[in-house]
């Protein structure tokens, strides 16, 4: 019976790299095409250095006032190219092995799902700290903001909006229903803390004078008495006063309710 030398059996089975199996590995995960071609470190470089890049644009991005539409296309990018160079270098290592090529001990299916479900927790990581921090995809629901927003438009909500500043008038804001957390509303800001507010007929006065309505407001015939905006709070109205529930209904909204300012794709 014919058997390896024990040398041959500690280096491991001769197995070429192949460079469609490195494209795709490289593809699924940057830096596994480098683990398959037998270089562990220059591997886990490729996926460290592009999950380091991530996380420093979305961090600085965020802190910007950039649209979140650019901040996608940016994240897209800055994916994609060094996406595209590990898969490259992979392919150029594939075809640079040996026919003689010894497997290391590393070279195992194991290994690389191992690879992939540890980096799992720091993509999906990375995905909640920005959705907890910095911008927050809703769908929209009912026609209360009608025509702004209309029943399925999705928006982004920048929630670092007013960590240390208070919302401005005509602002539209996201926040949680004071009568029921569970539930996220979307209107306008129309009064602030110290404001004294009256409506007369559907018309907003503030501090005794009307205001300038926003494109596309649809007014109602509402009526309600000057009050006077608490600190800490402001008032808040749907665009379709006719069908909304606002702050004619729960009051004004604590600013520590507000979950930030909402943008459009657009």
């Amino acid at each position: 019976m014919h058997t390896l030398p024990s040398n041959e059996l500690a280096l491991g089975p001769v197995s070429k790299r192949k460079p469609s199996t490195a494209i795709n590995l490289s593809l699924f995960l940057p830096g596994l095409g480098q683990v398959y071609c037998g270089a562990l470190g220059r591997g886990l470089l490729h996926l460290c250095a592009l999950t380091a890049l991530l996380v420093v644009a979305l961090v600085f991005l965020a802190a910007q006032s950039v649209p979140p539409k650019n901040i996608l296309i940016t994240v897209a990018i800055l994916s994609v190219i060094p996406t595209a160079y590990s898969t490259w270098d992979a392919r150029r290592m594939a075809l640079a092995s040996r026919e003689d090529y010894r497997l290391k001990d590393y070279n195992r299916i194991s290994v690389y799902v191992a690879l992939i479900f540890l980096t799992m927790p720091i993509i999906t990581g990375l995905g909640f700290s920005v959705r907890e921090n910095f911008l927050h995809i809703f769908t929209m629901t009912g026609s209360s903001m009608s025509p702004t927003f209309d029943e399925g438009d999705r928006i982004f909500v920048r929630k670092d909006s007013y960590r240390d500043r208070q919302p401005e008038h005509n602002d539209l804001v996201a926040f949680l229903n004071p009568a029921n957390r569970r539930q996220t509303w979307v209107k306008r800001v129309i009064a602030l803390p110290g404001d004294v507010l009256e409506i007369k007929e559907g018309i907003v006065h503030l501090n005794g004078m009307a205001i300038k309505e926003a494109v596309g407001v649809h007014l109602d015939k509402t009526n309600l008495p000057p009050i006077t905006i608490p600190d800490h709070h402001c008032y808040v109205l749907g665009d379709n006063r006719a069908d909304s529930k606002d702050s004619r209904h729960i009051g004004p909204v604590p600013m520590i309710a507000l979950v930030g300012n909402v943008l459009s794709w657009r």
